[in-house]
């Protein structure tokens, strides 16, 4: 059973003060950690005018469906998916993530303001301030110290992984993970039907904030439960398990609709990831040792091996207070053991820093004059150190005891941890990107988990890691908060992690310089202030259709997606996770306006767009100019044009 421990760091662990102040912290630290973000929180964009501007469209798409629905028009809830862009392709909301609970969280901002960007950066910093406050109270909950519970909570609301997908806001919505297995507790503890209602939301909330997490979390979170049973003998309780299967029936109902779209892009365009894209962005072993380049301590120094998807190293501070959260409880072997108990650990020991030893360097050869040793085979060494471990605990009575109040406590975190940094590694696990010889369970899930073919970025698993070291990394400081100078080294630890997890002064509005482009300016304006290009596009017809010039370069289709909030017409532009199969050739036909006009005009007519908007100013030298001479003589009727944009009518 779990032990009680005795709270540290002030106050009772329920008490509503230390509650209120380790929110309040969280948010003046997630500020800080994004300054000077806070400055322009209405029209500057968090991070950079990439993925941010296509999750700004998803929000705002799904905020006024929702609107729409709550006003009486029912119809869209069958044509929620049916987004305007890719026209006239269906379902584009399901080409990315459709980001329901976080247009839920921002929708009361979006209906009072009106404008995306604030919506958004209000949802970006709540990733941070949530993630923390959740993780707080778990391990406020598992080992009652609001110290350790605080500092948890700091590792897990700025782990390192969180700055290079800081334009991910479905990777940061990881809060509600530490939500899910802190009611899951409550619920053993208590045994009140609140707190599991309460997980049971969570995890909805965190299923529909990405398909990676839906499948990635929750079966962690089901390894939770059955690990609960286990640990308090509760398999022959029905009541236990009646209430946990309506919760779990519950949550999948929930879940499931917003799952259809995806089954049927899936069968209308087979939209599943090849086998060597998902291992592009699996995570290397030496992953583990790559921090992202711009951020100010490790930047510079640890790059064992750069690639995409591939920074993930997870901080000194959170790996150190782990390896105390572990040792601190399973330390100390019986003075009464026997040899044969010490030459059992030595070979299980032995055998598993072998295999750390050939995951990092892919062979390890031993020349020892008479015979030489090579090792390569992974699996053998851990298979050899799990049977070594077995004879152990058989063997040895007190060792058996001490490993079972192991698993009993702390257990489920430690094997968490290890299954998803194995998962990371995707289909082909490699090691400075060679292959190493090791068993792949992602390639078991890839080809036979319906879902997973279409996901494109196991090392995203990472985030899993840092939720199960901060918990660790939460029993390792409860372990120094028991000691006076214990807490003064956790509070210089905190703010040594802070210094190394995060990138300050933050990025806001960034942008790449493009090729064969003017780049654009490097900031986006609510609708109200949008250009008036697009709201001379609103006052046309409500069955127009709309292609924007140039077609095919993202920073200019992701800007049509977001100016398209304006008139909410149909637009051939786009960008998501997914291309429907006609985009490429009608972005490279339109491309050729001026070498190949004919092609160009033949393409623009099959499109069935009926207006037009030329961006004169993206093209260099007058190609620009030539595009809209070439559709005037083509017929079209320019209608309006403000500086470098052109509105113009097409042709029927």
């Amino acid at each position: 059973m779990r032990r009680a421990a005795r709270p540290l760091g002030g106050g009772s662990p329920s008490d509503p003060t230390s509650t209120k102040s380790a929110l309040a912290a969280y948010l003046v630290l997630t500020l800080v950690a994004t300054w000077p973000l806070a400055k322009g929180l209405g029209r500057d964009v968090a991070w950079d005018l990439g993925d941010p501007v296509l999750n700004m469209w998803i929000l705002t798409w799904d905020c006024e469906q929702i609107l729409g629905i709550l006003g009486g028009d029912i119809s869209r809830i069958a044509t929620f998916f049916d987004a305007n862009i890719f026209y006239p392709a269906p379902l584009t909301l399901a080409y990315s993530d459709h980001l329901i609970a976080q247009a839920l969280q921002v929708f009361p901002v979006y209906l009072l303001s009106g404008n995306p960007i604030l919506s958004y950066n209000l949802l970006f910093l709540s990733t941070f301030v949530l993630s923390g406050f959740g993780m707080y109270l778990l391990v406020r909950e598992l080992t009652g110290n609001t110290m350790a519970a605080f500092a948890a909570g700091l590792m897990f609301a700025f782990a390192p992984y969180r700055v290079p997908q800081s334009s991910h806001v479905q990777v940061l919505s990881s809060q509600w993970m530490p939500f899910v297995v802190y009611g899951l507790t409550r619920y053993f503890n208590s045994r009140r039907l609140r707190p599991l209602g309460g997980a049971a939301l969570a995890l909805v909330l965190q299923n529909l904030s990405t398909g990676a997490y839906l499948l990635y979390f929750a079966p962690f979170a089901a390894a939770f439960v059955l690990w609960e049973i286990w640990r308090r003998s509760l398999w022959h309780d029905c009541r236990t398990w009646v209430e946990l299967s309506c919760a779990g029936l519950l949550a999948a109902a929930a879940t499931a609709p917003f799952l259809l779209p995806y089954a049927a892009l899936r069968e209308l365009w087979q939209a599943s990831r090849p086998l060597a894209e998902v291992s592009r962005f699996s995570a290397d072993v030496f992953s583990y040792s790559t921090a992202f380049s711009e951020q100010h301590v490790w930047g510079g120094i640890l790059q064992g091996f750069p690639k995409p998807e591939g920074q993930l190293f997870p901080g000194i501070i959170p790996v150190l207070l782990a390896i105390v959260g572990v040792m601190s409880f399973a330390w100390g072997t019986p003075s009464y053991a026997r040899p044969v108990t010490w030459l059992l650990a030595a070979l299980a020991i032995g055998h598993g820093v072998a295999a750390a030893s050939v995951l990092m360097r892919r062979r390890i050869t031993l020349d020892a004059g008479w015979f030489v040793l090579r090792m390569s085979n992974i699996n053998q060494l851990l298979l050899r150190a799990g049977v070594a471990l077995s004879l152990l605990l058989i063997v040895s009575p007190p060792v058996r005891t001490r490993f079972q109040a192991f698993m009993r406590e702390r257990g489920v975190f430690v094997l968490g941890l290890a299954a998803a940094l194995w998962l990371s590694l995707g289909p082909l696990p490699q090691s400075g990107g060679r292959p190493i010889e090791i068993a792949a369970p992602y390639r078991l899930l890839y080809e036979y988990v319906p879902g997973f073919e279409g996901l494109r970025v196991p090392a995203r698993f990472a985030m899993i890691v840092a939720f199960m070291l901060a918990v660790l990394a939460g029993y390792g400081a409860q372990a120094a908060a028991r000691y006076r100078a214990g807490r003064v080294a956790l509070f210089l630890a905190g703010i040594m992690f802070f210094l190394e997890a995060t990138h300050i002064p933050f990025t806001v509005n960034g942008m790449t310089p493009l090729r064969g482009f003017t780049t654009p300016e490097a900031r986006l304006y609510r609708p109200a202030r949008a250009p008036a290009v697009y709201r001379e596009m609103a006052r046309q017809p409500p069955d127009s259709v709309v292609v924007e010039l140039p077609i095919g370069q993202p920073d200019y289709d992701l800007r049509a997606m977001y100016y398209s909030t304006v008139h909410w017409r149909p637009v051939l532009n786009g960008y998501s996770g997914f291309f429907p199969p006609q985009y490429g050739q009608l972005a490279a036909a339109l491309s050729e306006m001026g070498r190949h006009p004919e092609v160009s005009l033949r393409a623009l007519r099959a499109s069935g767009a009926t207006h037009a908007i030329v961006h004169e100013g993206a093209y260099l030298d007058t190609e620009g100019a030539d595009t809209s001479a070439l559709l005037r003589r083509a017929g079209a009727m320019e209608i309006f044009r403000e500086g470098p944009d052109v509105l113009f009518l097409l042709p029927r």
